[in-house]
């Protein structure tokens, strides 16, 4: 009975072990459609607008500097974009907004209210006399005192003997003051070695366009002192004069040479209008602050004979120190 017991219980294990078991759930992923990435918008181009040209309007009446100042304008400016006009006259209605800067070339008229009436536009002034002070204005000044300073000064310092002339129009009191006393800083009372014994430089006028028997008689009057060298102002210096100032053999001194220089033309006095252009233009741009500025003087067509280049150097301190204002003209040294 036992033994049947057993055998019951061995089948029924067996009988288990062969019924199959439990299906077990399958794990799935599940893997995200790709989907298309959102488009980004692309931003449309801004139109170009045609953009005007800031404007530079110079107004001259026939100056002798407005091709100088022109041809500056259009290499510091024209290169940048800028156009330049040249009026004879300056009126309200010619100012757009595309003007930026209006320069005043020796005008006959004071401009002074008109730069008043337009304190957002900036002026430049070039001439001897100043306007009024503004703050929307620099100026630009030729100093005619500083030029005969240097004329006198030169004349002693290349003359052997101090024997220096001056040949001015009528009515030139004012440039005769500064030539002397140029020759003063020198030399003092700037009297000669040699016989005759005068203080030089001794001086005369002559009158405009004078025909040639007054030319000639006013040389010879001045030669009477055996001059070494002359100072010709440029307002009575005639073609036939040069023609004949070329013959003396004295050292000659003007405000501008002739094309074919004799060889007794020792140097020309000048002023040098671009570097005083180049100057305010600094101050204009980096600080626009109104300032005056006077225009350096230039020596030019340098005869080596007769400016050495020690003088040559020695001329140039002089004329620095004019530049700076240490120097005044018109002051007896």
């Amino acid at each position: 009975m036992r033994r049947l017991g057993f055998l019951t219980l061995i089948m029924l294990i067996g009988l288990a072990a062969c019924t199959p078991g439990a299906i077990q759930p399958t794990l799935t992923s599940t893997v995200p459609l790709p989907t298309a990435p959102a488009e980004t918008p692309i931003p449309l181009a801004s139109p170009v607008l045609p953009t005007t040209p800031p404007r530079m309007i110079l107004v001259s009446q026939s100056s002798p500097w407005q091709d100088r100042v022109a041809n500056w304008l259009r290499s510091r400016l024209g290169a940048q974009g800028w156009q330049i006009e040249i009026q004879p006259d300056l009126h309200a209605a010619n100012l757009g907004a595309e003007v930026a800067g209006v320069i005043l070339l020796t005008p006959s008229s004071d401009y002074s209210d008109f730069i008043a009436q337009h304190p957002d536009l900036r002026f430049i002034f070039i001439g001897e006399a100043p306007l009024p002070e503004a703050s929307n204005l620099t100026q630009i000044l030729f100093s005619a005192d500083n030029l005969y300073f240097l004329a006198g000064y030169l004349s002693v310092l290349i003359a052997p003997d101090f024997r220096a002339g001056g040949l001015f129009p009528p009515n030139s009191e004012t440039a005769l003051q500064a030539f002397r006393n140029g020759a003063y800083y020198l030399c003092g009372r700037c009297v000669p070695a040699y016989g005759p014994i005068v203080t030089f430089p001794v001086t005369t006028t002559l009158s405009l366009n004078a025909p040639a028997d007054e030319w000639q008689a006013a040389l010879a009057e001045l030669n009477k002192n055996r001059l070494e060298t002359l100072f010709v102002s440029p307002e009575v210096l005639t073609p036939e004069l040069q023609d004949h100032l070329a013959t003396t053999g004295w050292g000659i001194l003007t405000t501008e040479s002739p094309q074919d220089a004799p060889s007794n033309w020792a140097v020309a006095l000048t002023f040098d209008l671009e570097q005083g252009l180049e100057a305010a233009w600094q101050v204009e741009t980096e600080q626009k602050q109104p300032t005056t500025v006077i225009v350096p003087l230039k020596l030019q067509t340098i005869n080596p004979q007769w400016l050495t280049p020690g003088r040559q150097r020695l001329a140039e301190q002089v004329m620095q120190e004019l530049q700076k204002g240490w120097i005044y003209p018109l002051t007896p040294p």
